[in-house]
């Protein structure tokens, strides 16, 4: 026997529940905190969507600059795949993570991340240990993870 029983009346209430609480939204008074939020969630998909897409402009010149003329295939796809999967890490885990301990906090850390990985990124270079494509990689995924 199931331990989950709803009868009619039970989802009619909780209809009647929904549309209330809709109502109230549709009737809510447009003001500045619609207007910040608009703006907020405007910015934070702006700064996502150019970092995922930025890197198609900046590899045709690393190319030119360090390997004089084009990539290698296999660095040119690592470096513009390495966010891709780095945010689908991000999405799981922080989404887990999100809902245990809260979307506020896990907001603040991908941001964080975000800022830490973007500024490593720009001040990667050629060394003896580890290429600049390799570095580029690295610092995209974890870009890739707060992104998530």
């Amino acid at each position: 026997m199931s331990t989950y029983n709803t009868s009619m009346l039970d989802t009619a209430q909780l209809n009647e529940r929904r549309r209330e609480a809709l109502s109230k939204i549709d009737n809510a008074e447009f003001g500045w905190f619609h207007i910040r939020a608009c703006l907020v969630a405007g910015v934070g998909f702006f700064t996502d969507a150019y970092d995922l897409f930025a890197i198609n402009l900046v590899t045709p010149m690393l190319g030119m600059i360090y390997f004089g003329g084009a990539l290698p295939a296999d660095l040119d796809l690592g470096i513009k795949v390495a966010a891709s999967v780095g945010t689908f890490i991000g999405q799981v885990g922080f989404g887990y993570l999100a809902d245990r301990l809260g979307r506020k906090r896990m907001y603040g850390v991908e941001l964080m991340i975000i800022i830490v990985a973007t500024l490593g990124q720009s001040l990667s270079g050629n060394g003896y240990s580890l290429s600049l494509p390799a570095t580029l990689i690295v610092w995209r995924l974890i870009v890739g993870i707060g992104i998530g």
